[in-house]
């Protein structure tokens, strides 16, 4: 049958009391979740059902018609309750809901749908079977006479010991509806009506219905859905079974409050007494606390008793939870009345939402997190979208304002932007998904660099701090103290985080000084203004990005403080610590990695404020993008810098220009590159600057070896660059010259002088510990063993480099290693394992935009795939191979790529084009001064 969607109905189950039953009969347990099964996907499949996901022993399944779920689970509770048991007896509760939901191919879209669905069956007993009221009026319309209903049973049943059936399979029984009333869900949106399916055979007496109505409370209706979190629930309900007192915090917006509300919601039953909200909010005067709880609680005052003495005397013997919501304001009055309260009141439990922890004995506190939001840089369809609760946050409340809002693959980036940008804070994504009835998501993700005009008009019924985003921060801002304002606004120079040490050596001066930095990051950090997580080890320090922007716009633009996070960051990305020894490169490569934002930062401000120190910053940091492969940021960023003209020293300029070039370079332009290197090096040579003239000899014989030409000017090249860097002792230079030199040789065919070469550098990159380099040069050897098939020699050297490549975190190793290591696998005849790795490596360098990586990938690609005989595949591959390398001015593989499709052409009989290509490969060869014959015959 197809699956349904559109408008469907969906039948959720769930097994009563499983875990005592796991607890009580663990050894018998498997056997009768096995019969459990068994039923079930006979009454779901019988009755036309599709069993979408099986979590644990919960069932959900999907229904195109109302009347087949209904019977399906008559069928499941009539053949659970019949069925013999050793001794787990095993009960289900049974809820029916129908809503709009779009099967997406391997899930359900409609969250609304299947959250509710889930609440439905969350009301019901085992043995009970409850459905919503959008189930009941579909079944009004298809059936004039509601009761008319039926099922039979159609399951192979046991036999008795005289071989005949239990029970008659042909049975059919009518089935008729219960009013239950309207019920008010855990999910706290408006009350449903609900009914309960009742038909001969199955158990009709129940407990009232497990929702809010069961036990006495004030939890206040929601208008909207809560909205995922279903990890994060499950824990701080493991929390508050461990304490009494439970403090949720986090920043202003982040949900602190509807996550409290629906915790007390899901716990409902737990508490005889009652479970009672209590909005502190618009409560100005703390002494008026325990006042305002009794009137919460439908508590009167007693005469001759004080509201702290009422208070205690009627909680001291109940069962209750207690929600104290927003206490930051009065943060101390609410932190003595709950040890008051909790002193005097052993059954009593508090649930208390604040940007700072109540400090008092017995306080667990848990970190309510913004939601999860997607990477931007991902690739992002409508499908993968869904799966993130801030994305599903904003379709939801977009479809509020405009119900003819879609995720298409068009806006999803924006999408995604949005999201990101905001944090996944919960407040701010509903006030830019308002926003869709008059702007689109593109529209809007353009506006948020003005977020605080743009994150305007939330409900007017909300408090005044939950209207703008603005308004959100300014009641935590009001709260601090006059230092703490200062360094909030200070800590604004920061972008993507920093360290104590950091902000002590560029937030401290004569007003907040060194010593004091400890004691107000801690008052920020408890407040939920500033969050921390450990980074490679160290504990680094963050503000979402929105309160990030509200403090820019409350720093005064201290010259002095950018400055010295400019003098800070430039010190960071100084490469002359791991030459003289100071520290090793993997460190200095992370502690680049770590601060890379702020480095971004300084690299702009001091473009416009500092050229002559940021040329400098250029040309240090330039040593980490290359090794890093991040050769677009580095073009681009060498580009701006040189496009400011600002007056500098010629021997800077000429740097970056060799930088840009190294850059280009990388990226597989070697026109650009080629044109970079021509003007530093005319810079170089003016100035007679040794290092900076062997340098772009060095780049000058690279792009030679890549282009079309002959190996002798590209070895002209390095030869004149040896003898300068071996005269000034430059070991790293002298190693760099030798590598690169050995690609030149083995293009004239003379291996055993390119391995010397390798083997001489590596040496020395082990001499200076050069850890990227090692990685680099191990990897090239890794390529020269397999080309002479020492295929276990090769997976050897490039198994080493790939281990190092991943300390490093190193996209640009792990991908050429990953093609290595695929070739590898390809000649121990381990295509399946080589086509994975060469695809990886694929995936990597199209992310990272390493162009001249993907010749030899998708190359190699074909190459795997034509002898697997997927020639189609092959030859799209090879055709891509080529066009990649033309487009960057690339002949490598050129010939290789068209002897591929020589091939897949002739196992596909198109033999006129095979014949064509391989002609194309016999001149090329031919011009090149290459044997023909040596070169098929080495295919072959």
């Amino acid at each position: 049958n197809d699956i349904p969607s559109g408008f469907v109905t969906f039948l959720f189950t769930d097994i009563e009391s499983s875990t005592k039953l796991a607890q009580e009969f663990p050894e018998t347990l498997p056997a009768a979740v096995g019969k459990h099964h068994s039923i079930m996907h006979e009454a779901i499949e019988s009755n036309n059902g599709f069993v979408f996901e099986i979590t644990g022993d919960a069932f959900c399944c999907a229904f195109a018609n109302g009347d087949d779920a209904v019977k399906a689970a008559v069928m499941a509770q009539k053949n659970l309750s019949t069925e013999k048991w050793d001794d787990a007896v095993i009960k289900i509760r049974i809820g029916i809901h129908s809503g709009n939901a779009e099967w997406n191919g391997s899930n359900y879209m409609g969250y609304i749908t299947l959250a509710r669905s889930q609440r439905v069956m969350s009301s019901a007993y085992g043995e009970q079977i409850i459905i919503s009221n959008n189930t009941y009026e579909l079944l009004k319309e298809n059936f004039s006479d509601i009761n008319q209903l039926a099922f039979s049973t159609s399951r192979n049943l046991p036999r008795d010991k005289a071989g005949g059936e239990v029970r008659n399979k042909n049975i059919r029984t009518n089935i008729s509806f219960r009013d239950m009333g309207e019920r008010r869900l855990k999910d706290l949106i408006h009350p449903v009506k609900l009914y309960q399916v009742v038909s001969a055979g199955l158990r009709e007496d129940f407990p009232p219905l497990k929702t809010l109505d069961s036990r006495p409370n004030n939890l206040p209706v929601q208008l909207t859905n809560f909205i995922g979190r279903e990890e994060e629930l499950m824990h701080v309900k493991k929390l508050l079974n461990q304490t009494r007192l439970l403090t949720l915090i986090g920043p202003g917006g982040t949900g602190k409050t509807r996550v409290a509300l629906q915790i007390a919601a899901d716990i409902l039953d737990n508490f005889a007494n009652g479970v009672w909200f209590v909005e502190l909010a618009g409560l100005s005067d703390s002494s008026l606390l325990s006042e305002s709880i009794m009137k919460s609680m439908g508590i009167k005052e007693q005469p001759m008793r004080t509201f702290d003495e009422t208070l205690c005397e009627y909680l001291k013997d109940k069962e209750a939870l207690v929600v104290l919501d927003n206490c930051e304001h009065i943060i101390e009055s609410c932190a003595k009345v709950s040890e008051m309260l909790l002193q005097s009141s052993p059954k009593l439990k508090i649930i208390a939402t604040s940007r700072e922890s109540l400090r008092i004995n017995g306080e667990q506190t848990h970190q309510v997190s913004p939601l999860a939001f997607p990477d931007p840089n991902d690739n992002n369809s409508p499908e993968k979208l869904s799966q993130y609760e801030s994305v599903r946050l904003f379709i939801e409340r977009a479809l509020s304002v405009d119900q003819r809002f879609r995720v298409n693959n068009d806006n999803a980036p924006a999408l995604a932007q949005i999201c990101f940008q905001l944090d996944g804070i919960p407040l701010a994504i509903e006030l830019a998904a308002a926003r869709i009835n008059i702007l689109s998501p593109e529209k809007i993700c353009e506006k948020l660099s003005d977020r605080f005009k743009l994150l305007t008009g939330g409900k007017r019924t909300s408090l005044p701090r939950q209207q703008t985003l603005r308004a959100l921060i300014d009641w935590s801002y009001d709260l601090l103290k006059e230092k703490e304002k200062l360094l909030f606004q200070r800590l604004s120079v920061f972008s993507g985080g920093w360290t104590m040490e950091a902000a002590e050596e560029i937030c401290a001066d004569e007003i907040i000084e060194s010593y004091e930095m400890i004691d107000i990051l801690t008052g920020l950090f408890d407040k939920s203004l500033v969050i921390s997580k450990e980074v490679l080890g160290y504990n680094r320090f963050y503000m979402l990005e929105s309160i990030r922007q509200y403090a820019k716009e409350k720093f005064s633009d201290d010259t002095e403080i950018i400055r010295k996070h400019f003098e800070y960051c430039a010190r960071l990305v100084d490469y002359n610590k791991f030459r003289s020894g100071e520290m090793k490169q993997i460190d200095w490569i992370n502690q680049i990695e770590a601060d890379l934002n702020n480095i971004r930062l300084a690299i702009q401000w001091g473009t416009e404020n500092d050229p002559e120190q940021v040329y400098d910053f250029i040309n240090d940091i330039t040593e980490y993008w290359e090794i890093k492969g991040y050769f677009s940021e580095g073009m681009l960023t060498c580009l701006k810098v040189l496009k400011a003209e600002n007056m500098v020293t010629q021997i800077n300029k000429a740097k970056v220009f060799h930088s840009a070039g190294l850059m280009a370079y990388g990226l597989g332009k070697m026109f650009e590159a080629n044109k970079f290197v021509k003007d530093s090096l005319s810079i170089f040579r003016e100035l007679n600057y040794l290092p900076g003239i062997a340098n772009c000899l060095s780049l000058t014989g690279s792009i030679f070896n890549l282009s079309l030409t002959t190996t002798e000017e590209a070895l002209k090249c390095y030869n004149e660059a040896l003898i300068i860097v071996r005269e000034l002792n430059m070991k790293e230079k002298t190693a760099n010259l030798l590598y690169n030199m050995s690609f030149s040789h083995q293009r004239e065919g003379k291996i055993d002088l390119a391995l010397k070469n390798k083997k001489e550098a590596l040496a020395l990159y082990k001499e200076i510990n050069d850890t990227c380099r090692i990685s680099l040069t191990l990897a090239s050897i890794g390529v020269f063993e397999f080309r002479l098939n020492n295929f276990q020699s090769a997976k050897t050297y490039s198994e080493e480099s790939l281990s190092i490549a991943y300390i490093l975190g190193d996209k640009y190793l792990i991908s050429i290693n990953l093609i290595n290591l695929g070739c590898t696998y390809s000649g121990l005849k381990k295509h399946e394992n080589a086509l994975r790795l060469i695809e990886e490596a694929i995936i990597i360098s199209k992310e990272c935009g390493y162009k001249a990586n993907l010749i030899p990938s998708l190359y190699y690609l074909g190459d795997i795939l034509s002898k697997l005989g997927q020639f189609e595949k092959a030859s799209t591959s090879f055709k891509e191979s080529i066009l990649t390398g033309l487009n960057l001015g690339i002949d490598f593989f050129l010939s290789e790529n068209l002897y591929g499709l020589s091939v897949t052409y002739f196992k596909l009989s198109d033999f006129e084009r095979s014949v064509k290509h391989l002609s194309f490969v016999k001149l090329i060869l031919e011009s090149s001064g290459d044997s023909y014959t040596n070169f098929v015959n080495k295919k072959e």
